[in-house]
């Protein structure tokens, strides 16, 4: 072979290992998927659809049925989304208006067809997901976004009726569930509902505390923590502190709030964890199974007890500012909290209403003190 040949074959070489390598470096699109048009019967809110004629058919993957969240479907269902282009991200809720049913015409593929994982961040009931790892993922098909109709997104989320049965096919109600609630509180007093406002922004995010717990002859200092974590169907607030003075043997406690019931504008389902004086300190929480019903406690509960949106302001049965200078103020609240034999406590708020934040908590009941600050 001429030395020519050999230059140019060279050339050629080097040209197709530099577009390799170009392409090697583009973004890579997500691993193609495949659903199926849906061909058994599904009923949405008492009507059939008719999936042969329609534009954009309900799709199965993995054996779950999935509706596509066109502006009519999505209303017929009183599904909500919210899309936030500063992050590319979208949020998708239950509860909303509820409209007529209109159909779209068209004619529906047969078989299986592709779709496409989103790449923007998608949250239900508030809640991000991890849409890439999960077993049912939204994704999209035809230019629109398909939910899956899981049992758990349908009726633990959503509260819709969910039924299924191989001569009626698959059955939605949405119309029973619970209409979304209001979280802003509403007292009648501007000047307390700004405050409890900042005061209920500093629990829904969480974050470290110092505390002090003065009573039954004892004062005790300690760090403490709450930590919020949301699902689609329930939001925990874990509080922890170390070392641990409300109860022996005591690790935290849970504040669930289930998003059916109103999220955080529901009454919460507070629970205990400990270690077992019979196993030791085994390393890791399990339920208490200690007696811990005491005042010690249940003031502990109270300061997971202590946000106020929504409803839950109504907890709230006499309030006064105590003291206002500049941007901060401080407010005296009794609270009607039931459990474990006790009725109430007194919390005084303290905040700056410029900075919009909390500044201190206290918290009262007959024989104990409570104070949280801030970290």
């Amino acid at each position: 072979m001429s030395t020519i040949n050999k230059t140019f074959l060279r050339i050629l070489l080097a040209i197709a290992c530099c577009i390799a390598l170009a392409f090697s470096l583009l973004p890579q699109a997500d691993a193609a998927m495949r659903a199926d048009v849906v061909t058994g019967k599904v009923t949405l809110n008492g009507q059939v659809i008719d999936n042969k004629n329609a534009k954009y058919p309900l799709l199965s993957y993995s054996n779950i049925t999935y509706f596509p969240m066109t502006y009519h479907l999505s209303r017929f269902m009183g599904v909500e989304t919210d899309w936030n282009n500063a992050s590319k991200s979208l949020n998708i809720t239950a509860g909303g208006a509820q409209s007529a049913y209109v159909a779209e015409p068209g004619k529906a593929p047969r078989g299986s067809v592709s779709v496409t994982l989103p790449s923007y961040r998608i949250s239900v009931n508030g809640a991000l997901i991890d849409n890439k790892e999960a077993t049912y993922p939204i994704f999209n098909y035809n230019g629109v976004t398909y939910f899956p109709l899981t049992f758990r997104y349908a009726y633990e989320s959503f509260g819709w009726g969910y039924q299924w049965d191989a001569e009626n096919g698959l059955r939605i109600d949405t119309t029973s569930a619970p209409a979304r609630v209001p979280t802003e509180p509403n007292t009648g007093n501007a000047a307390l509902d700004k405050a409890l406002t900042i005061l209920n922004s500093k629990y829904a995010t969480g974050g470290k505390y110092h505390g002090m717990l003065e009573g039954g002859g004892k004062k005790t200092g300690f760090d403490a923590a709450l930590d919020v974590s949301s699902t689609p169907d329930v939001t925990t607030v874990k509080f922890t502190a170390e070392p641990f003075p409300f109860f022996d043997n005591g690790v935290s406690y849970f504040a669930n709030y289930y998003a059916v019931k109103g999220g955080f504008a529901s009454d919460e389902q507070i629970s205990i964890s400990g270690n077992s004086p019979e196993l030791g300190d085994v390393g890791y929480p399990i339920y208490a199974e200690v007696a811990v019903w005491a005042e010690n406690s249940y003031i502990g509960k109270c300061f997971l007890d202590c946000q106020f949106a929504g409803a839950r302001s109504k907890h709230i049965t006499d309030a006064k500012r105590v003291s206002s200078s500049g941007s901060t103020e401080t407010w005296e609240l009794a609270v009607a909290f039931a459990s474990d034999g006790f009725t109430g406590y007194t919390a005084e708020l303290s905040i700056d209403t410029v900075k919009s934040i909390v500044t201190q908590i206290v918290i009262r009941t007959a024989n104990y003190t409570l104070t949280m600050t801030p970290a």
